[in-house]
């Protein structure tokens, strides 16, 4: 199975519209969703995950120093979930960070995303950190993180 990566333009209202909009559809428990101008202003690199030719979800890439990265906001669409495709797009982002230089993934996973978690440890991932009301109170997080030279 193959994911597509295909960046997002971020200088194009539209496209950051886009994702803000996904953001907001998937992540509704987040206290904490980028506005449109946030996202606009650059930091994180953002993917449409294609496969078979369908748009079936998003992620992205923060760098956070050049050799270190995190990915976030990683969503399969609805009607795409259950297809283990969940799985490929988070082995395909890691291969992207890996093409640009990157040699540690890290990635912070709310503590009810059972499935995501579940994917990263099969990875290679090893649990790093529990934040305890991370974001805000009850919003607990995972730090995952992974060496990938």
């Amino acid at each position: 199975m193959k994911i597509e990566l295909v960046p997002y333009h971020l200088q194009n209202r539209a496209e950051a519209e886009e994702i803000y909009s996904i953001i907001q559809k998937y992540y509704q428990k987040s206290p904490w969703p980028p506005t449109v101008e946030k996202i606009m202003a650059g930091g994180v690199k953002y993917y449409r995950a294609f496969h078979e030719k369908q748009q079936i979800g998003i992620s992205g890439i923060a760098f956070k120093t050049p050799t270190l990265a995190e990915t976030v906001k990683t969503t399969i669409f609805d009607e795409f979930q259950g297809k283990s495709l969940g799985k490929v797009l988070s082995n395909e982002i890691e291969q992207e960070c890996k093409r640009l230089g990157i040699k540690k993934v890290m990635t912070t996973i709310y503590h009810f995303n059972h499935a995501m978690i579940s994917i990263k440890l099969k990875q290679g991932y090893t649990i790093e950190g529990y934040h305890p009301d991370h974001e805000a109170p009850g919003y607990h997080e995972y730090s995952l993180g992974k060496i990938i030279i």
